[in-house]
């Protein structure tokens, strides 16, 4: 076999995929690698190769970048997939292999280690091999699939992995279920299909199929008839087609002159200022992408992606996000906000009981956390009150779908307005969603309180006394349009305190006289929840415990582990049923990978076993 030239420094080498290289002034730019064949007739070619870049992991395209590894070409992959790359192995032993009911195509994983040398983030641009390199995100086969734009004078010529086959048409469909017997991946196709359409291609050099070199507007004809077949394919699946249908709305609907909502996964919020800057309540998932599989929670299954960008320059003329501000700390929130600072430097402003969770993900393992580190610019006690140009924000805790949130108050056209993270949903008398939010005396209260995010018998009082003394006019949520409020509201939202302790007081031991851990039954935790460190040697922690106790005790904690591992121990006295925080440390006796090691507590002599957990792994190139 040989390479065959497509264009003045594209080749192209038919394998398992099509490899493609792109030559440039200082070397060659390799494509996909297929099996690895071309790496024999890599002499070839006018300049040897300087990078590979994969464009997504399915083995017909990534198999041969073992070898490639081995012979000293650096290896480039999406950001998403590292870890599937890095450590195949790893991943099938995470992977479920008994009922299956995920039929995402993560089995179609490299069975080999392939050590990247990079990764390619989305929207970035990079120089290689004399090329100018944009990565564009384009889910479909893979959630995180990329392609890689290279800058030419008549549009550029887009290396785009399986977002299209030919006219029409893409190889396979079956990795489009993600799920059991939905077709999220083609709504994703579909989307990514619309964005490549927006680049304006003069030429599409797919990884399966047919090279397409006849200009921009046959590009875009084979893209827009692309479209019409998955939409086609979607057409008796309810939930695709309303996606699909969905893509075309303008996600920015306003709320008032200077605050706008965002209809995504989780609701994002535009304040805008007079001068023209945006700050954004949360940003997280750009949902209508079909890229969100709530019940399979890997970081490879989900993807932030830049969204409403261009709604809101189109309405305000604003082109970038000053600052990001921040409810709480879940991912469905926050996973857009590295991407936010990464492309505009956006400042990150989040209050104290959740800040340092957004800052240091591998430190903890509460629930629905973004594994990407986001630094925080600002961090916000909950008694402060910060200026962002016109605007005063305030500051108050609650606790309920979390402990590790914050209200957020503000004025905005001389309007009282209350952010409310996911503290308070609505249904109406029958149970049911709604969004007729104007109205109070025929609502209930959606139970959307999370035991493991931490949940206080309290938590929904702290709340609601925010709320009723700050008296908001509208209320903004994660998930529901913007509410607006009256006398019934509060009243509801009172009642709905009292309930919520009453019935949790009638259904568990919580009694005044009992010893326990509070709603959520967390004895304590350990930070940092994972830890890696070369070789052996004392591991030093900090320990939360909480006295389960109704009046001041004496705490011991002591860290174990497997036999052969020491670990030191403390006493502390506790008020009644309040938290504490000592260090301690652990010395393992060997190697380890992930190991669970614990923190036992005795609260005045009585024992209360190993009440959290922690891993350590020792050896080893990561956690």
């Amino acid at each position: 076999m040989t390479w065959n030239r497509l264009t003045a420094d594209v080749f192209f080498w038919q394998d398992s995929c099509n490899v493609y290289a792109l030559v440039g002034s200082q070397g060659t730019i390799i494509i996909n690698a297929g099996t690895g064949r071309w790496l024999d007739a890599i002499d070839q070619l006018p300049q040897p190769p300087t990078a590979l870049l994969c464009t997504h992991y399915f083995r017909d395209h990534s198999a041969g970048a073992a070898r490639a590894a081995r012979m000293g070409i650096p290896v480039y992959v999406p950001a998403g997939e590292y870890a599937i790359f890095a450590d195949p192995a790893e991943h099938f032993r995470q992977r479920d292999t008994y009922i299956i009911y995920d039929n995402y195509w993560d089995l179609f994983a490299p069975i080999e280690p392939i050590p990247p040398t990079g990764v390619l983030r989305d929207y970035e641009h990079l120089t290689l091999a004399g090329h100018d390199l944009q990565i564009i995100p384009l889910p479909g086969v893979t959630i995180t699939q990329i392609g890689v734009a290279v800058a030419k004078p008549d549009g550029p010529l887009i290396f785009c992995g399986e977002a299209i086959h030919s006219p029409g048409r893409v190889a396979r469909v079956a990795p489009f279920q993600y799920n059991y017997n939905d077709l999220g991946g083609a709504v994703a196709a579909y989307a990514s299909a619309g964005d490549l359409r927006a680049l304006h291609p003069s030429a599409l050099l797919p990884s399966l199929g047919t090279p397409m070199l006849d200009g921009s507007e046959a590009c875009d004809r084979a893209l827009a008839l692309l479209q019409e077949n998955l939409a086609l394919l979607c057409a008796g699946r309810p939930d695709e087609a309303a996606a699909i249908r969905n893509l075309n709305d303008d996600p920015l609907q306003q709320v008032t002159e200077h605050v706008w909502m965002s209809k995504t996964e989780s609701l994002t919020w535009f304040v805008i200022s007079e001068s023209g800057r945006a700050l954004v309540i949360d940003y997280g998932y750009y949902s209508a992408h079909g890229i969100l599989s709530p019940g399979y929670s890997k970081p490879y299954r989900r993807r932030a992606l830049l969204h409403s960008m261009e709604s809101l320059k189109r309405h305000t003329g604003i082109e970038r996000i000053d600052v990001a501000l921040i409810s709480h700390f879940h991912d469905d929130h926050v996973c857009g906000v590295p991407v936010l600072q990464r492309l505009f430097g956006t400042e990150c402003w989040a209050a104290e009981p959740f800040a340092a969770l957004l800052a240091e993900p591998e430190a903890h393992c509460f629930p629905c956390d973004w594994p990407q580190p986001i630094h925080i610019h600002r961090t916000i006690a909950l008694t402060e009150s910060v200026q962002w140009e016109e605007y005063t924000f305030h500051f108050g805790a609650m606790n309920g779908h979390t402990r590790f949130a914050a209200l957020i108050g503000f004025e905005a056209d001389g309007k009282r307005i209350a952010h409310t993270g996911d503290q308070y949903f609505f249904l109406d008398t029958h149970g049911n969603w709604t969004t007729e939010l104007t109205r109070w005396d025929d609502k209930q209260i959606a139970q959307n309180h999370v035991y493991r995010n931490g949940a206080l018998l309290d938590g929904y009082a702290q709340s609601a006394t925010w709320l009723g003394t700050w008296r908001p006019e509208i209320i903004l949520s994660g998930h529901q349009p913007p509410m607006y409020t009256n006398a019934d509201f509060f009243d509801l939202i009172d009642r709905w305190a009292s309930e919520y302790a009453d019935l949790h007081r009638q259904v568990m031991a919580l009694g005044a006289d009992e010893a326990h851990f509070n709603l959520d039954s967390w004895g304590g935790w350990i930070w940092p929840y994972r830890s890696h460190t070369a070789s052996v040697r004392p591991i030093e922690v900090l320990v939360t415990l909480r006295n389960p106790l109704p009046y001041t005790a004496t705490l011991e904690a002591r860290l174990v582990g497997p036999p052969g591992w020491q670990g030191s121990s403390v006493e502390v006295r506790a008020e009644a049923r309040a938290e504490v925080s000592v260090r301690l440390s652990i010395t393992p006796n060997g190697p380890c990978r992930r190991q669970p090691y614990a923190v036992d507590l005795t609260a005045d002599g009585r024992p209360f076993g190993q009440v959290a957990e922690a891993l350590l792994t020792v050896g080893g190139a990561a956690f």
